[in-house]
């Protein structure tokens, strides 16, 4: 396999950071200044990108919900068959639309508390209904989001871009070929850090903690302690990619990558070393764990800005795992999941989008179980991040070289960074 030239050059910028990986000399030297500070920097998310921010169904005809993305503060409102998103907050004085949303048409909104109204397309004033004559009315008032609704995910785009960029750059490649049904589910808070959930999603040492999913027991799926980055694998397995127009990020194939079941642990002051095997490998032979480790080498996994993971395939043959870190505020993000099929009629695509296909082949052993330790182990590590300068302090281990070269990759192609005077009211006017 060729190896892949801007993989190269991330490990080249951060194999100083790692003990024990592979080095020959040719590498940058650590510094206080890390390279990926444009990923430190984003504590609130990158701007200027689409994000999955509500499934469809959730938001129907003639209701509305306020959402807080990247710390801005959104109402999107379903009216005459159209979804429209504004700034939830009046431009006047900074009343909250979302306590008592007034649509006089469906295309307007009218401030409950002054009766300012404005357009739902634009955010312009519209008028003032205690003042009609008003020299302000036409003018920009409140922001109005870009917004797309794609198989049954509603994306909003939240920067300063206009037009934005197109949302088939911001998704994981496949989403919109015309075979692939998604099947969406319900997104929930997790408290901790968007950061936390998109390297937690893919971190190469992570797969101890499912050794303990129902549905990866009482489907015999191996995990391990986790695997450990070897140069040579990684540089020819490790796809990175930075297209002009489409998707950017990475694909890491499973292949020759070793991930062990069971490990031997060195005895302290002369004692008899011990052996560790994994709960799910227990009573195992050696070579029924040898075949259950092959297994293991079929899945690629791979990270999509702004915040995507791609898991194909999983848990399934046949079915792809996606999901999306969603950063809310500073301590808290959305996660965001889909389960995509290749479908070869709409009937099988319906029933695996909105009947008991997709619940049944993903959204019940992936979303009611197997990622449940994911967000779990995210509000594990919040507090020493958030609170405990984790950043600073982590100590990093040879399989985190993959996690930094994400960090640097995602600083740099990143299209900006929110940051907190982009939450405040006063947006361009």
């Amino acid at each position: 396999m060729k190896q892949n030239a801007i993989a190269a050059d991330l490990i080249k910028r951060t194999a100083a950071y790692v003990p024990d990986f592979e080095k020959d000399g040719t590498e940058d030297p650590a510094t206080r200044d890390k390279p990926w500070q444009g990923w430190l920097d984003a504590e609130l998310g990158f701007r200027n990108h689409w994000y999955p921010t509500e499934a469809s169904r959730n938001i129907r005809e003639g209701e509305h919900k306020a959402i807080k993305l990247l710390g801005e503060e959104i109402l999107y409102l379903r009216r005459g068959g159209k979804l429209h998103a504004i700034e939830d907050r009046c431009s006047h004085r900074g009343t909250k639309f979302s306590m008592r949303p007034i649509t006089y048409t469906d295309d307007t909104i009218t401030c409950w508390h002054h009766a300012f109204m404005f357009d739902l397309n634009d955010g312009r004033i519209r008028c003032i209904l205690n003042d009609p004559e008003s020299s302000l009315c036409g003018n920009v008032g409140i922001k109005a989001y870009p917004v797309r609704e794609e198989k049954g995910v509603i994306f909003t785009f939240v920067g300063d871009m206009n037009p934005p960029p197109p949302l088939e750059d911001d998704v994981p490649p496949g989403f919109f070929d015309e075979d692939v049904a998604v099947c969406v589910a319900d997104p929930y808070v997790v408290k901790a850090n968007w950061r936390l959930g998109c390297e937690g999603g893919y971190d190469p040492g992570h797969h101890y903690i499912h050794n303990w999913s129902k549905f990866a027991i009482n489907a015999r799926i191996p995990m391990s302690f986790g695997w450990v980055s070897k140069k040579e694998a990684l540089l020819e397995t490790a796809i990175y990619q930075n297209p002009t127009d489409g998707p950017r990020g990475f694909t890491r194939y499973a292949s020759e990558t070793t991930m062990g079941l069971s490990v031997d642990v060195p005895g302290k002051n002369g004692s008899a070393p011990f052996t560790v095997t994994l709960p799910i490998a227990e009573g195992m032979t050696e070579p029924e764990m040898a075949r259950f480790s092959e297994l293991q080498q079929e899945t690629t996994v791979g990270l999509w800005m702004p915040c995507g993971l791609k898991v194909d395939p999983w848990p399934f043959p046949g079915v792809v795992h996606n999901e999306y870190y969603v950063p809310r505020d500073a301590n808290s993000h959305y996660y965001f999941q889909c389960g995509w099929k290749r479908c070869k009629s709409e009937e099988e695509a319906d029933e695996w989008a909105n009947g008991e296909l997709g619940q049944i082949r993903w959204k019940v052993p992936v979303v009611e179980d197997f990622t449940i330790q994911d967000a779990e182990a995210r509000e594990g590590i919040a507090q020493f991040y958030y609170e405990e300068g984790g950043w600073d302090q982590e100590q990093l281990a040879r399989s985190d070289v993959e996690l930094l070269m994400w960090r640097v990759f995602a600083g740099e192609v990143a299209r900006g960074i929110q940051k907190r005077e982009h939450t405040l009211g006063h947006f361009k006017r």
